[in-house]
This record gives C-alpha cells, sequence and structure tokens, in this order.
C-alpha cells in the first residue's frame, strides 16, 4: 500500500510540474467578455443628449450625432447583433479572427516608434458604424472629423493609444485624450474597427479564455489526484489499527 501511495504521489507531483505555463494574451478579457464600452453623452445648444459631435477642420462643432444614428458593437455582439451593418460585421470579424490567430498584428510604431508590440496589449476591440447615411456623407470634406467619448474605467496616468482599421490597415485616429476621469475622448476621421490599447506596464494582460479552460483541467485532475492520496491514506490507517487489533 505504501508503495501504491507513493507511486500516486509521485504522479501527482509531476502533474503539478507539468501544467503548463500560459503564455500572456494580448487580450484584456474586456476584448470578448464585456459589452462595447459606453458612450458619454454630449448636450446640444437646445439641451438635448447628443452622442458625439461632428468637427470642421478648425475643430468648431458644425453637427450632432443622436442616438439611433451611431452603433457600437463588441465582439461579444458581433455575429448576433441586428444594428450593425452586415458589411461593417464582416469585416470587423476578420480583424477579431486574424488578430486572434496571429495573422494580422497592431503596428504600434505607428504612433511612436518607441512602441513595443510586445510591451502592449489590447484593452478593447469593437466596432463603430454610422447609420444614419447624412454623417458618413459629413465626413468626406477634408478635416472633417467626428469626436466623441467613451467611458473606459482607465485610471488618471494611462496612456491609452488608439487605431481605427481604414482601408485594409490599422492606423492611429486623429486624437485621443484621456480626459483623468475614466473617459477618453476619441476623434475619428472614418468610423470602422476600433482598438484601445495600453501599456502591459499600467494594464497586466491576462489569459485568454481557452487557455484558462485548460489551467483549470489540470487542476481539477490534481485535485482528484490529491482526495486519492487521501483515500488510500485513509484506507491504509484503518488497515493497519485493524492488523493491531
Amino acid at each position: 500500500m505504501k508503495k501504491v501511495i507513493a507511486c500516486i504521489t509521485a504522479l501527482l507531483l509531476c502533474m503539478t510540474m507539468a501544467v503548463p505555463v500560459f503564455a500572456e494574451a494580448e487580450f484584456t478579457p474586456s476584448v470578448t467578455n464585456k459589452p462595447a464600452p459606453e458612450v458619454v453623452p454630449v448636450m446640444d445648444p437646445d439641451g438635448n443628449p447628443a452622442i458625439g459631435v461632428i468637427l470642421d477642420d478648425n475643430g468648431q462643432i458644425i453637427g450632432y450625432v443622436y442616438e439611433g444614428c451611431l452603433v457600437v458593437t463588441a465582439v461579444a455582439d458581433a455575429e448576433t447583433s441586428t444594428l450593425i451593418p452586415e458589411d461593417s460585421r464582416d469585416v470587423f470579424l476578420d480583424v477579431y479572427n486574424k488578430l486572434t490567430n496571429g495573422q494580422m498584428t497592431i503596428p504600434y510604431e505607428k504612433h511612436n516608434a518607441g512602441l513595443n508590440a510586445g510591451d502592449m496589449v489590447i484593452r478593447d476591440l469593437f466596432d463603430a458604424s454610422f447609420i444614419c447615411e447624412e454623417h458618413p456623407k459629413m465626413l468626406e470634406p477634408e478635416g472633417v472629423a467626428f469626436q466623441i467619448t467613451f467611458d473606459l474605467g482607465v485610471a488618471e496616468n494611462v496612456d491609452v493609444y488608439t487605431m481605427s482599421y481604414i482601408d485594409g490597415e490599422w492606423a492611429p485616429i486623429v486624437s485621443t485624450v484621456n480626459n483623468g476621469d475614466g473617459t477618453v475622448t476619441c476623434t475619428f476621421e472614418k468610423l470602422c474597427p476600433v482598438e484601445f490599447s495600453v501599456r502591459t506596464s499600467s494594464e497586466p494582460p491576462v489569459q485568454t479564455g481557452d487557455d484558462g479552460d485548460g489551467m483549470y483541467l489540470w487542476l481539477a485532475v490534481a485535485v482528484l489526484a490529491l482526495a486519492a492520496i487521501v483515500v488510500l491514506v485513509a484506507i491504509n490507517h484503518r488497515s493497519a489499527r485493524k492488523d493491531k487489533a
């Protein structure tokens, strides 16, 4: 019996040591588990809430975008949403799949030559699409942009890097401003898939769901093996007491 227990103990130790060291993913849970970030409304001159503003090339407001004219879609809702335009859905899902399987990377050096992809983590990925015809047309002139504020819940000292996927490539947007209250104001020349990234020193990356599931499986097996040892020890102890009796 002692040999059996010793063998199981050795097996348990080997299994514990064999639990894979899961690599840190480049996504945070917000990408697949959370809804799209909430939009912080602004007030038009009549006191009506709008979800964003159209700016001319001098930064002056020339129009407002109201609820019902913009849809922000998270990865988790991309396949089931009835609001996102079909062409936007196709591009968005294609981008997400390519990012997750390694066919596509984010060119952070476009933001700053000192940025390294290994030091960055994508904390949000979503699609933003106009569903009113007038707004895309308003953005066509050179220098005209759309400004919107998202509640990301980021600390005031965190640098947020925002890129949009336009015409088959990632590029920095016009402006990203951390307002210091958890919100970030972004200015876009065109709407499309959008990603927010931060340095891993600001928000450590976490394992993806698949890696987590694998880890839990190994832990479950280890717990079962430990339980088996406890049962065998108890049986052995009882047998020893009976032999003495």
